[in-house]
């Protein structure tokens, strides 16, 4: 995964999402819905850092939440390139 190709998946999927404190931690957390999960489970498909797989939360039936700081790390991402400001909606 890249940084554009992040990027593009979060603004063509209007992926809603937020920075977040994550334990101490600056993070983003996404919030794709069900629908758009082939899609971003493609883009990191080559991620298993711990041999454990990827943590989602399933929200309402509806979305995912997914923190992405790790993941960003994993593929070398700069967040803060992908996602200015605080919110989706600024």
């Amino acid at each position: 995964m890249t940084e554009l190709e992040l990027y593009k998946f979060i603004t063509d999927a209007n992926v809603e999402w937020h920075r977040e404190n994550n334990e101490g931690k600056d993070d983003i957390i996404i919030m794709p819905y069900v629908f758009n999960l082939k899609d971003f489970c493609e883009l990191v498909k080559n991620y298993d850092d711990d041999g454990e797989g990827l943590q989602m939360r399933l929200m309402s039936g509806s979305y995912v939440a997914i923190w992405m700081k790790e993941l960003c790390d994993y593929f070398g991402v700069e967040m803060n390139n992908v996602f200015k400001g605080k919110s989706y909606d600024e």
